[in-house]
């Protein structure tokens, strides 16, 4: 290599140090994780080992690799994405692939992970630094907080992966837990908001992520759901719950839940009017009978 090629290469790099490549996670249980690429060879995958790690059960242990080489011919970086012969494939841009040249603003889908590849300045991955280290989880419960919750689903509405992108909200209501908190004590209620938490958590799918709303009002966002799929995961839910038996201190006790839905895009732009609509079928499923899911679309 002469010195003529080593100095654009290397003013190449130094553009590079100035617009950082990173991988952020927009859908998925590491929902707002970011990975700056500062080397080559970024190992992605299930692996402890893995520099990205997707906490993701249909992700293999090395899923992919990300390369990033340099083009003297177009005096470019250039970042490739190779499939590591995993089992579920990567898909980019809504296409399966085996390698694929990424650029800002790709989307990559490994498992039920959705990745986005983005060049920023320093400023915008400052941001979305700050961004994932405010993500935080209810310490009773182990699901989001509210605040982290409504960052996630403003996220999701601005980054949605394509135009007819949809989700599914659902407000969850537990049925008469003032009786239990009367009947059995606050640590009796402290124990079922913390089994409940791990029953949703343990019951719905990588993508999905849910809080604790308040008190014991929990909210679930299921991606790519329509309101028939969403009443179906619901109702599962319901089950699941109903059949369970919450312990403490040798005491048993039994709770139901209700739950209404509401659809993004048809009831609003925002979280604000999501609450809104499923707080509607929420109640309408309390007037009506309780352990039950109410949605605004018929079966």
């Amino acid at each position: 290599m002469d010195d003529s090629t080593l100095f654009q290469q290397n003013q190449e790099l130094e553009k590079l140090t100035r617009t950082v490549a990173s991988l952020v996670v927009v859908r998925g249980a590491d929902i707002g994780k970011q990975l700056l690429i500062r080397r080559n060879d970024i190992l992605i995958g299930r692996g402890p080992d893995c520099d990205l790690i997707l906490m993701d059960k249909k992700a293999s242990r090395h899923h992919a690799v990300l390369k990033v080489t340099y083009a003297a011919e177009t005096r470019e970086v250039v970042h490739l994405l190779e499939d590591l012969e995993s089992t579920n494939h990567v898909y980019y841009n809504g296409h399966m692939v085996r390698t694929c040249r990424l650029n800002d603003g790709d989307k990559i889908q490994i498992g039920d992970t959705i990745l986005r590849f983005s060049l920023q300045d320093q400023v915008d991955s400052q941001f979305h630094d700050t961004i994932q280290k405010k993500i935080q989880f209810d310490t009773l419960t182990g699901l989001m907080t509210l605040d982290s919750f409504q960052e996630s689903v403003q996220w999701e509405i601005e980054n949605r992966v394509t135009p007819s992108s949809r989700f599914s909200l659902i407000m969850m209501d537990i049925d008469d837990f003032k009786k239990v908190n009367d009947t059995f004590g606050h640590l009796m209620g402290s124990q079922v908001l913390k089994e409940l938490g791990a029953l949703i958590a343990n019951n719905i799918r990588n993508q999905d992520f849910a809080c604790r709303y308040g008190g014991e009002e929990f909210v679930l966002l299921m991606q790519e759901s329509d309101s028939a799929s969403a009443w179906r995961a619901a109702e599962r839910l319901r089950e699941v719950i109903a059949a369970h038996r919450f312990t403490y201190d040798g005491q048993e006790v039994q709770i139901t839940i209700s739950m209404g839905i509401s659809q993004y895009p048809e009831h609003g732009p925002g979280m604000g009017d999501l609450i809104a609509a499923a707080d509607a079928m929420l109640y309408k499923a309390k007037k009506s009978g309780k352990n039950r899911v109410c949605t605004h679309f018929d079966r």
